[in-house]
């Protein structure tokens, strides 16, 4: 199933306006809130007292100075949620549509939390289009390498749910594996690539790598990066129902990892195509590093079990370590929180001056670890990857504050 995002809580419901589909949508409008952090929890049994006030989505990004350019390559799309719980896809009555495509999510994550993000992606013809354009315009992020491939539809997912909220994969608007979406054809020769300098870091996914023309790009823009000296980290997303062949999809996505600097993983991503079981990378990131010989930094999340990570310093010591979840933060939605992790680690690894030196650093790679736990927690304090993306002050309020608890750190 693609990442779930959400902008906004529902505040009114309008037509669906999108192709014609068989059933009707329910489009999400954003309703503005703030988090604030109350009191600090004293120890790690005791939950964060979070409260919200309608001035939050208007508070401005501040900025983070003397930090790199991030790039971030892949698709945006619409998650259609089923309003209607334990019905097949044929039987729901109405859909409310979610921003969403972890590419995207990143992009938004780490443009609110003060970085210079440009968003690399092919979106329709169509008003989908439009509305992921606002999305991200709203974060900051800039899109002038933005692709508007003309004839092609904005990608949709149909996603139903189970008597008890949890989400499956239904299908596309359109037919089979996505094939025909605007967002599997990325020109290669339409990509910023002089925005790839020393100190830049460059972000894909690998669900591109299963359209012919999207995967050129990608594979242009890490060559490109590489050469150009820039940091590249790939978040694998193994999602079977985007390829016709998911053995072979194996195969494409472990070649494409050769060529990362950093790989992060979700502990679905672990056993799926590394056949590795979350208890032994967590107890032992370093196993999962073995199977990814040509990376200098595994992440690793785990949602409730926390996150694990190796690096390899340029002297070639190794540090590892296991970074427990932020289980004192009320959870509300748990979708893009890997997403937000990502962009709250990139944070840190810029202001520690790239991956060389943090790496070099087992104190500053800890703390980057945590920090971008926090970022991922904060996301889930509301519905939605996008909307409830956090501020800057807001993750270091609770970075700071997860300092107090008790063995935490």
């Amino acid at each position: 199933m693609s990442s779930i995002a959400n902008h906004g809580l529902t505040a009114r419901r309008t037509q669906y306006f999108g192709r014609q589909h068989n059933q009707s949508c329910c489009v999400t409008t954003c309703m503005r809130t703030t988090y604030t952090v109350l009191a600090a929890a004293r120890g790690r049994g005791s939950q964060l007292r979070i409260v919200a006030d309608a001035s939050y989505a208007s508070q401005p990004n501040r900025k983070i100075p003397g930090t790199g350019k991030v790039i971030c390559i892949g698709e945006a799309l619409f998650d259609l949620i089923a309003d209607q719980k334990g019905l097949p896809r044929e039987r729901v009555k109405s859909w409310t549509p979610y921003a969403g495509g972890a590419p995207c999510n990143v992009a938004t994550a780490a443009a609110r939390l003060g970085l210079d993000v440009t968003f690399v992606t092919a979106l329709g013809d169509d008003e989908w289009a439009e509305k992921l354009l606002d999305v991200c315009r709203e974060r900051g992020v800039q899109l002038h390498a933005v692709q508007r491939p003309k004839g092609r539809h904005t990608r949709d997912v149909y996603v139903v749910r189970d008597a008890t909220g949890d989400r499956e994969f239904a299908g596309f608007g359109l037919p089979g594996t996505g094939g025909e979406y605007a967002d599997a054809f990325i020109d290669p020769e339409a990509l910023p690539l002089e925005e790839l300098q020393p100190g830049a870091v460059l972000v894909t996914g690998t669900l591109g790598l299963s359209y012919p023309v999207t995967a050129a790009a990608l594979r242009r823009a890490v060559a490109a990066a590489r050469a150009a000296g820039a940091t590249v980290l790939i978040d694998v997303n193994w999602r079977p129902v985007f390829w016709s062949d998911t053995e072979a999809a194996k195969k494409v996505i472990l070649e494409y990892l050769n060529s990362a600097d950093i790989i992060k993983l979700s502990d679905a991503d672990l056993e799926a195509l590394l056949g590795v079981k979350l208890a032994l990378a967590l107890i032992n990131p370093a196993a999962v590093a073995e199977r990814l010989p040509n990376a200098r930094g595994v992440l690793i999340t785990a949602g409730p079990e926390g996150a694990g990570y190796w690096f390899r310093s340029p002297n070639e010591g190794e540090h590892s370590g296991v970074v427990p979840a932020f289980d004192q933060v009320g959870v509300t939605d748990t979708t893009g929180a890997g997403d937000a992790f990502t962009a709250g680690f990139i944070v840190k690894m810029m202001q520690a001056g790239g991956v060389d030196a943090l790496s070099s650093n087992p104190r500053l790679l800890k703390e980057a670890v945590v920090f971008a736990s926090a970022a991922g927690a904060s996301t889930c304090t509301r519905a939605g990857a996008i909307e409830g993306q956090p501020t800057l002050e807001f993750v270091q309020d609770l970075y700071d504050t997860s300092k107090k608890w008790y063995n935490f750190w």
